[in-house]
Order: structure tokens, then sequence, then C-alpha cells
């Protein structure tokens, strides 16, 4: 026992907790920065030479991973990162309407110049990060952009649902399909929804964030088929 009271059984459990943590920190914060994108397998024992932590916390995490849908497992295969479906992305935009549309009425009483000033600066980020070109970067300023909004709801239990949404979203979307155009309707719906908060419009605020919800949920869905019809298409090709 050790000079604090703690048994070497206590200590060592506390050593395997920390690197359990650590593996799936570092785990995620990769996925984060694309460095494990959509659809990548997901080598183990090279991860865990990469992060220079043992293969059992690696593979701990990853199934902490597995179980919030973040990557998959497949017997004999292995592990890859998760890429989103067309029934997921309809279910998870379907789920981000209902909320975000609930909390319409308690962002806009709680609202005040202070904080419609805090939600410019992240429109404005938005608008300034389009020049570096990094589709990933603007993904993750749309989904902050949207849980900023949310913060003023003053309603945690809305917002950490937002947060696992977006996370969703943003993990398992492959940011190139992101187009020219998009990004620029985005700022043109992004810059409505601060004009009808800004007049405290409940009707019109609702209508233009369904609007913008349901833009978003059709332009994922479309990219993802039309990603998925030409790999079927190549495999056409190189088979025949």
């Amino acid at each position: 026992m050790d000079s604090k009271g703690k048994s070497d059984a206590v200590i060592e459990k506390d050593k395997r907790r920390n690197a359990l943590e650590e593996a799936f920190f570092r785990i995620k914060q990769m996925l984060y920065l694309n460095e494990l994108a959509p659809g990548q397998k997901i080598i183990y024992s090279d991860l865990a030479k990469r992060l220079n932590i043992s293969a059992t916390p690696v593979i701990q995490a990853l199934n902490r991973l597995e179980a919030s849908k973040i990557v998959k497992y497949i017997p004999n295969r292995g592990y890859f990162v998760e890429v989103i479906t067309e029934t997921e992305a309809r279910n998870l935009y379907q789920a981000r309407e209902a909320l975000e549309v609930f909390s319409i009425p308690a962002i806009i009483e709680n609202l005040d110049s202070k904080s419609l000033d805090s939600i410019n600066d992240t429109f404005k980020r938005y608008k300034d990060a389009i020049s570096d070109g990094n589709r990933r970067e603007l993904v993750l300023l749309d989904c902050k952009f949207h849980l900023k909004l949310c913060e003023f709801s003053k309603n945690d239990v809305i917002y950490r649902i937002l947060k696992d949404i977006f996370e969703q979203i943003y993990l398992k979307y492959r940011a190139e399909y992101l187009r020219d155009e998009r990004v620029r309707d985005v700022i043109k719906e992004h810059r409505a929804i601060l004009d009808s908060l800004r007049r405290a419009d409940i009707g019109d605020s609702v209508r233009i964030f369904r609007d913008h919800i349901r833009r978003g949920m059709h332009y994922v869905i479309e990219s993802v088929v039309r990603k998925n019809d030409r790999r079927i298409d190549d495999i056409f090709l190189t088979t025949a």
C-alpha cells in the first residue's frame, strides 16, 4: 500500500482507467481532425503504436465508440469508422428539427444584444473559413452555429442531445461532399435565421429554421445517394 493508503490493485485499476480515457480522447481527436475518415478501416495495432498506448485500452476505446455508433466492428474484418446512411441522416435531421424548432421560443425570450453579438461572431467565423477551402471545418462551424443558438434556450438536456446528434453527423459525413453552392446557401440561410431572431419573430423563425434544416437533410441524403450510385457504377465498370 502506498503513502496515500491505496492498494497495488487499486493503483493498477486507476492506471487502466486512465489509459482507456486517454485512448478514447485521442482517437476521438483523430476523428474530429479527419485523421480517421468515414469509411476508413482502423487497424488497432497500428493505432496503438501511433498513440504509444498498449493495444488493450485502444480496443476498449474502439468498443466504446462502437456503442456510440461512431465506429463499426465487422467480425473477421475489423473496425471501421461509420459512414452516415440515407436512413440515419433522415432520422438525425428529423430529430434536429424537432429539438431546434421547439427551442425557438426560449431562445428568443433569452436573447439580448450581447447574446446576438455572440451568435453573429459564430456566423462570421463560418464566412471567414470559406476562403481556406477546408470543408471539414465548415461542417464543424455549421454545427457550432446551431449549438450556439441552442445554448440560449438554457435547456441543458436539449443541448446535450443536439450535441450528440451533431457529432453523429459531423464524424460520419464525408466533408468532401459539401459543394460551393451549398456553402453559399448555408450563409444566406444562417443570415435569415439571425434576422428573424433579431426581430423576435417566433413564427418566421420557426419557418426559416425548419426550411434550413430540411434543406440540409435533403442535401446530405442526395450526396450520400449520389456517392453510393457512383460506387456501384465503378464496381460495374471494373467487372465489365
